[in-house]
């Protein structure tokens, strides 16, 4: 074969896997899907633990850490899973677990700077940081909130925030010294975080509440209630810092807030039982998840027009867009 001939077969498989990806992990199927993003076909699927619920990558876009929450929902008594899928994405396969040992139920699951991952813990509560190369916890921060359902890290990694979907609290967690530093009430079931550009206000929605709550992160005190009817389950900071886009469950509609304002400018429907978003790729796109109808719906930008809706495996959630290799 000549040298001709054996660089364009290179260059040809490597087209295969170019351009954006989509990742969605499916809660009803106990796998993550590769879907191109462009077309919504779905190239790939690989298995991973039972009922998993929240994702994040690896520093180099290689790996996928999957919790493995173990059970269909936060409001249950049942011990769920403990174990943390670790899913190569060149290979596009499971690789290995991490287990968690006596923390059971992992949900919320964000990486820091220094490449750590933090992942919440529903019993006991905990934060755990777990080592994505060593593939074990490094160490585990004890909560006093009941079943912290997401998490938020600051930019500096030197603090973090949880959601307490059983508690109806923030909790606030010193990461330099390890240690929970304050417990804000924000009544209802708070689930989704976000900061502003300047990490100095912390917005949250409580799905039961039917409101966006603002916090001053830096204070940490409760500033304001915005009613946000329709559910509010996620929440997500636009590229431009001057919108957050707020998936409602209960309406199935994604709604658009002005963050300096506090007033909601847009709602379009999306379908019933949406949650997980992103936003990412070229043209910077909008995704969300409609899990009740087993489709991902993705938006161009400012405008919130649909452009493509993608089918997808049973309970679909959290999105992820990568680059593909």
């Amino acid at each position: 074969m000549s040298t001709r001939v054996w660089i364009l077969m290179l260059m040809a498989a490597g087209s295969v896997f170019a351009g954006d990806r989509l990742l969605v992990v499916h809660k009803g199927d106990d796998s993550l899907g590769i879907y191109d993003a462009s077309s919504g076909k779905l190239e790939t699927k690989v298995a991973v633990g039972g009922k998993p619920h929240e994702f994040a990558l690896s520093a180099d876009g290689k790996f996928a850490y999957v919790t493995n929450y173990g059970v269909d929902t936060w409001n249950t008594s049942e011990p769920g899973g403990n174990t943390i899928s670790v899913v190569d994405l060149v290979a596009r396969r499971t690789v290995g677990e991490i287990a968690l040992g006596q923390y059971h139920r992992p949900h919320g699951i964000e990486r820091g700077k220094s490449g750590k991952f933090y992942v919440t813990t529903d019993f006991p509560a905990a934060l755990l940081i777990v080592d994505g190369v060593k593939r074990k916890v490094a160490r585990a921060i004890p909560l006093t909130g009941k079943l912290p359902h997401m998490v938020l890290v600051a930019g500096d990694e030197r603090k973090a925030w949880t959601a307490d979907a059983g508690s109806g609290t923030v909790t606030v967690i010193d990461l330099r010294y390890l240690r929970q530093t304050h417990t804000l009430e924000t009544g209802g079931v708070p689930m989704g975080l976000a900061l502003t550009d300047d990490e100095k206000r912390l917005f949250v929605t409580t799905q039961t509440g039917n409101a966006v709550v603002l916090v001053d992160a830096v204070a940490n005190t409760v500033r304001r209630r915005i009613g946000m009817p329709g559910g509010p389950a996620r929440i997500l900071r636009g590229p431009d810092g001057k919108r957050m886009y707020i998936s409602l469950i209960t309406s199935g509609e994604v709604a658009v807030l002005d963050p300096v304002t506090m007033l909601e400018t847009k709602r379009v429907p999306a379908g019933q039982r949406v949650e997980g978003m992103t936003i990412g790729g070229e043209e910077a796109f909008f995704y969300v998840s409609a899990q009740g109808e087993n489709r991902v719906l993705k938006y161009s930008l400012p405008g919130l027009e649909r452009v493509l809706l993608i089918e997808t495996a049973a309970k679909p959630d959290p999105l992820h867009i990568w680059k593909g290799r």
